[in-house]
């Protein structure tokens, strides 16, 4: 019997070196502030023509204004600021896999190169081909789920005979089958950029192999890490209602199950949220919100590579996969 993983906190275990997570999460954001800033200078005379239609259309929403939505127009310079951003996708994301790679690579092999942990060597691109494989997998199984879903919907309604009633009854179960089949896949090769670091070449599909008989573990391990952060997103938007709207703050709970009281308050809280921006002591309430969000977001980036270490790293000790030499 395998021995217990116990990742659910490997990445913040006491190890003998210290602060290498912290350097690399430091160079990750500052080079993250970098990229942001280089995409803001190249794209300022697009971006404030961008933002100040957004708000014309939140405005007119919050006020159910649809002829003001329908003559807003898109605004110029929208498009290229939609490529100039799928253009700057590609930098950050190489940024990421450098971050995720240089996590991977020191908690699998206790190795740290490059600036503060980040690096472009081959580390870097073995995870980044992995982020194209999950792109791709996501892409073929939307496919082959949306077919499922319409010949089992098909078959439900001519099985009932048309009713309506009784194919929507069984909906809920063939929902249940599509999210169950999309987390096991998800978590079976869930390690497989750590795979590809630990065996020191691309290796994706070897995940298989190191989660086999590790799923379980490796699904509470993702999901107390996922309830931690779940946790620390809605208390981020508590503190934002209470911070930001104040007493203004409509009260979603006190509007029930009432469908149309419901789209009033939701209507009150985008007018209060446009108002609010208006206080720039609001504006210091939002940067610190999101400072403290981006920390607590890399946190939980790091929690989960740390999980995916670990299972890599069993599967080293195991003898189920092997570092190519």
């Amino acid at each position: 019997m395998a021995e217990p993983l116990h990742a659910t906190f490997f990445a913040f275990r006491k190890r003998e070196q210290s602060g290498v997570l912290l350097r690399l999460t430091l160079a990750f954001i500052v080079a993250a502030i970098v990229l942001c800033g280089a995409f803001a200078a190249l794209f300022w005379t697009s971006i404030g023509p961008v933002v100040e239609w957004y708000g014309q259309i939140l405005g007119a929403a919050a006020t159910n204004d649809t002829s003001a939505i329908e003559s807003a127009g898109i605004p110029p310079g929208f498009f290229s600021l939609i490529g100039g951003m799928l253009l700057w996708m590609f930098p950050f994301y190489i940024l990421c896999a450098a971050f995720e790679a240089g996590a991977l690579r020191w908690m699998v092999h206790g190795e740290t190169k490059g600036f503060m942990g980040l690096s472009l060597g081959a580390p870097t691109w073995r995870v980044w081909s992995s982020y194209w494989i999950w792109f791709l997998l996501n892409i073929a199984f939307s496919i082959v789920m949306s077919v499922l879903m319409a010949v089992v919907i098909g078959v439900l309604a001519v099985s009932s005979g048309g009713n309506a009633a009784a194919t929507a009854t069984a909906l809920p179960a063939v929902y249940v089958i599509q999210y169950a089949t999309m987390i096991y896949f998800a978590v079976r090769f869930a390690p497989a950029a750590a795979t590809s670091v630990a065996r020191r070449k691309f290796a994706f599909f070897e995940a298989w192999t190191v989660t086999k008989g590790r799923f379980l573990s490796l699904l509470g391990s993702f999901f107390v890490l996922y309830l931690f952060y779940f946790i620390a997103s809605i208390a981020f938007v508590a503190v934002f209602f209470a911070a930001v709207l104040g007493p203004a703050a409509p009260d979603l709970v006190a509007a029930g199950g009432d469908a149309t009281r419901f789209s009033e308050t939701m209507v009150a809280i985008v007018q209060s949220y446009i108002q609010s921006l208006s206080n720039p002591q609001n504006w210091v309430v939002l940067g610190v919100l999101q400072v403290l969000g981006t920390l607590v977001g890399v946190s939980f980036y790091i929690g989960m590579y740390g999980v995916n270490a670990r299972a890599a790293q069993a599967a080293l000790e195991e003898g189920k996969i092997a570092p190519t030499p």
